[in-house]
C-alpha cells in the first residue's frame, strides 16, 4: 500500500475504494421473469436424469483441431452418456459469436466459439447451458445475447445470463414425465469480475446473474414451490486451486435455503463431493470439453448423473452417479476420454476416500462412485 501511496495520492485512493465497496453492496431491486421451461418425456416411467458436465468451451488451443475434425469431434466419446440422459447441462464457459465486441482492457483469457459451436452441443445431446460465468461478457453483452440466441435456436435453453438482471436471474423449470426441477445459476460475486469486467447484469445491462444473498434466498423461496427437486449452480472458487472456505460456505448457503443439490464449477480442476444437512453438494466437476491448452494440474474431469424418481412420498433425488473422464488435453486431444481398467479404480477410489473428508459416503459399482442419498 506504501508504494501506491507514492504514486498515487490518498483521497485518490479513497474514492477508488469507496467505488469498489459501494459497487460490491448496491444490488438493483428487481423481480426476475417466470422460469424457462423444458419439458421431456421421461425414458423410464416414473424416474428422471439429469445428466451435469462441467466447464465447457470450444476455445483456444483446440482451433486448429475443430477446423479439422469438425466441432462434434471432442463430444464424439461422451455423446451416448449425454443423450442417454432425460436432459444434460454443462457450464458454457465461452460466448458463442461471429461477431461480439472483444472486451477492451487487459484480461489474461478471452474467449469466443464460433456458431458451430451451438450446433455441436445440440448434437451431442446438451439440452441447457449455465451462462453465469466468468467469460459470459467476453465479447460484450453484445457477445452474450449473440450466444443466447445462437443455442436457442438450436433447440437449448441457456440460463444465469441475460440482458438485464430479471432475465438473468429467471432459471428453468425442467419437466421430465411428472419429476419437475428446478435450476438456478449465479457467479461469484468477485470484485474484479465486478468493477473491472463489468460482468453482472443489472437492472437495465446485461450480463451475468451475481452470487448475492438476496437474489439467492428470494430466487429459492420463488421457484421452491413450483418444483419437487430444486438445483443451484454456482460458478466460484479459483482456478486449479482446492475447495475454497467460501465455496463450502454458499453452497451450504444454497442447502439451508432450500436447494436439494448443488452444482460447482470454474476452478477446472475436479473436487470431491460433500454432503450437508443430508443433501449433496458437488464441489466442483472440473472440465469438461474445453479447449485450452494441456495445464499440469489438469487430470480429470467428472460427469454427474443425477437420478430422481416419484414416490408417494414425493419426487427426490435417489442417487448421483460419478463418471471420470481423462481431459488433459495433451493427452486427449481434445476429446474428454472415459477412464477404463486400472485408472478407472484408482479415480473412483479417490475420489471416494476424498469425499469422506466432507462428510459424503460414496459406493463404488459397474465403474461408478455412487452417492446415494438418503431420506
Amino acid at each position: 500500500m506504501n508504494a501506491y501511496r507514492k504514486l498515487l495520492p490518498l483521497p485518490f485512493l479513497a474514492a477508488v475504494g469507496l467505488y469498489v465497496g459501494v459497487s460490491m453492496l448496491y444490488e438493483p431491486q428487481v423481480v426476475p421473469r417466470a422460469p424457462k421451461q423444458l419439458t421431456r418425456e421421461a425414458a423410464v416411467p416414473g424416474e428422471a436424469t439429469l445428466f451435469f458436465g462441467g466447464d465447457t468451451g470450444e476455445i483456444d488451443a483446440a482451433e486448429h483441431t475443430l477446423e479439422f475434425y469438425g466441432y462434434q469431434y471432442p463430444f464424439s466419446l461422451t455423446v451416448d452418456l449425454m443423450r442417454d440422459a432425460d436432459v444434460a447441462i454443462v457450464n458454457l464457459e465461452a460466448p458463442i459469436t461471429a461477431g461480439g465486441t472483444r472486451f477492451p482492457l487487459y484480461k489474461d483469457y478471452i474467449y469466443r466459439a464460433p456458431p458451430e459451436s451451438a450446433r455441436a452441443l445440440a448434437w451431442a445431446g446438451i439440452d441447457i447451458v449455465t451462462l453465469a460465468n466468468n467469460h459470459a461478457v467476453d465479447y460484450g453483452t453484445d457477445g452474450l445475447g449473440d450466444t443466447i440466441s445462437l443455442v436457442e435456436k438450436n433447440g437449448l435453453v441457456a440460463i444465469g445470463g441475460g440482458e438485464n438482471l430479471a432475465e438473468a436471474r429467471r432459471g428453468a423449470i425442467i419437466t421430465v414425465g411428472n419429476i419437475r426441477f428446478g435450476l438456478l445459476a449465479y457467479c461469484e460475486n468477485q470484485i474484479l469480475w465486478r468493477t473491472y469486467v463489468r460482468l453482472f447484469a443489472g437492472a437495465h445491462s446485461g450480463g451475468a446473474a451475481p452470487l448475492t444473498e438476496r437474489s439467492l434466498k428470494e430466487d429459492i423461496a420463488r421457484l421452491r414451490p413450483q418444483v419437487d427437486v430444486l438445483i443451484v449452480s454456482l460458478h466460484i472458487g479459483y482456478n486449479y486451486q482446492p475447495p475454497l472456505p467460501s465455496t463450502i460456505t454458499w453452497s451450504k448457503r444454497a442447502i439451508d435455503l432450500g436447494a436439494d443439490l448443488v452444482v460447482d464449477h470454474h476452478p477446472h480442476v475436479a473436487h470431491p463431493a460433500m454432503l450437508h444437512r443430508g443433501k449433496p453438494i458437488l464441489l466442483s466437476l472440473g472440465n469438461y470439453v474445453f479447449g485450452t491448452p494441456g495445464h499440469p494440474e489438469l487430470d480429470y474431469g467428472w460427469l454427474a448423473e443425477v437420478h430422481a424418481s416419484a414416490r408417494p412420498d414425493g419426487n427426490k433425488i435417489d442417487r448421483i452417479e460419478m463418471i471420470p473422464l481423462a481431459v488433459q488435453n495433451d493427452r486427449v486431444h481434445f476429446r474428454p476420454l472415459p477412464l477404463a481398467g486400472d485408472e478407472l479404480t484408482r479415480a473412483l477410489e479417490k475420489f471416494r476416500n476424498d469425499s469422506l473428508g466432507y462428510d459424503a459416503s460414496l459406493e463404488i459399482t459397474r465403474g461408478r462412485a455412487v452417492f446415494n442419498i438418503k431420506r
